[in-house]
């Protein structure tokens, strides 16, 4: 007999995306392209990684306030780099109240910034904890950063929780990932990168027991194609009735 789901609680929906500084796959930047894929998914919040302009982007462009001011919804920015030469990190995006926030570093010397960001959503009457990270290309690195990570996690065990991001990860299995799934054993991964011909499962949406994967799909368009070097990756969730 499979979990029992709680009826009345209603779902939950999550899209991970990393949005390349609005930079598309011929080369241009073209914010109207990543709004365009924003506003065709319908789901109660978004975890978005490489947003603003560093390396990419078009310097002095506020791409937040821009997704915020044509999308309608509130954007929490999860900043890495902010100085006169960057503006520059994650974002969550959501239409429910926003309870709370926090914006982590995962930097490590010698290596790239990294960060996460940590939203507590009130989504159906619960409150949620959503973390969305964009972790480093090298595996020490991401193993350093998910054991930074992981106290995060255990705290406030009876909450439901989810992660989401782009966890530059290709393998299936590692024992710093079997760790995540521990305390996060739903979620999904999904063929995203490149987003021209996707081959790897860069991005990822994991969940806590509290939650139940109801369905999962990587949104593949020909504007998903062009708009990122990535391509999105949605999950629905619905809240378990039996706890975890």
């Amino acid at each position: 007999m499979g979990p029992t789901v709680d009826a009345g609680a209603g779902s939950l929906s999550l899209v991970t995306y990393n949005i390349h500084s609005c930079l598309g796959t011929d080369g241009k930047f073209r914010p109207d392209r990543i709004l365009r894929v924003l506003q065709s998914l319908d789901v109660d919040a978004l975890g978005l990684q490489e947003v603003g302009w560093a390396l990419r982007g078009r310097a002095g462009f506020d791409q937040f306030a821009f997704l915020e001011r044509e999308t309608g919804l509130t954007v929490i920015p999860g900043l890495v780099r902010h100085h006169a030469d960057a503006h520059f990190g994650n974002a969550i995006l959501t239409r429910h109240p926003v309870e709370a926030m926090d914006a982590f570093d995962l930097g490590l010397p010698y290596h790239s910034p990294r960060g996460g960001l940590e939203v507590r959503l009130k989504i159906a009457g619960r409150l949620v904890r959503l973390i969305t990270v964009h972790l480093g290309l090298n595996p020490l690195e991401r193993r350093l950063q998910i054991k930074r990570l992981l106290p995060r996690l255990v705290a406030e065990p009876n909450l439901p929780t989810l992660l989401c991001g782009d966890m530059n990860h290709w393998r299936r299995d590692s024992a710093s990932m079997d760790r995540l799934r521990a305390l996060l054993p739903e979620g999904v991964a999904g063929r995203t990168y490149p987003s021209g011909l996707p081959t790897l499962m860069f991005d990822r949406i994991m969940a806590s027991s509290h939650l139940i994967l109801e369905d999962h799909r990587v949104v593949v368009s020909d504007g998903t194609r062009m708009a990122s070097d990535h391509l999105p990756l949605e999950a629905r969730f619905s809240f378990r009735a039996d706890g975890p």
